[in-house]
């Protein structure tokens, strides 16, 4: 038997938080985005190109565990993403990047906040 589980967010709490990042102004993509248990391979650009060329939006290592657990224990997932390092982008660069907050990482720390925010309000208020 096959013990596999589809990783997704609950649609009504995303299209929540999508509608928050349409209030905040939050530049924003919505779409699949690949969970995996690993970075810097030395085939890092490979495979994201690779994941690239068949609508992937980005790559995250949490998402999958907390929709599956969520969705198991009856809770309402969803995730907000702030891009770190964009697709043609270096890796190592951009981390060090964010680390320096050379970059819009920190503007996108603080919409992602606001979005969570505004998110749960109207949630919590469409009951």
């Amino acid at each position: 038997m096959n013990k596999a589980y589809p990783a997704i967010p609950d649609t009504e709490l995303l299209f929540h938080v999508w509608k928050a990042e349409k209030k905040n102004g939050a530049k924003h993509h919505m779409g699949i985005v690949r969970c995996h248990d690993r970075f810097y391979t030395d085939k890092e650009q490979e495979i994201d190109k690779y994941w690239s060329e068949k609508g992937i939006l980005a790559s995250d290592m949490e998402p999958a565990a907390l929709f599956v657990i969520g969705r198991l224990r009856g809770l309402k997932t969803a995730t907000i993403l702030n891009v770190v390092v964009e697709k043609e982008g270096d890796l190592e660069g951009g981390i060090n990047d964010y680390i320096d907050a050379k970059n819009n990482s920190k503007r996108g720390e603080e919409l992602e906040i606001l979005t969570a925010l505004e998110a749960i309000v109207t949630y919590d208020s469409s009951f």
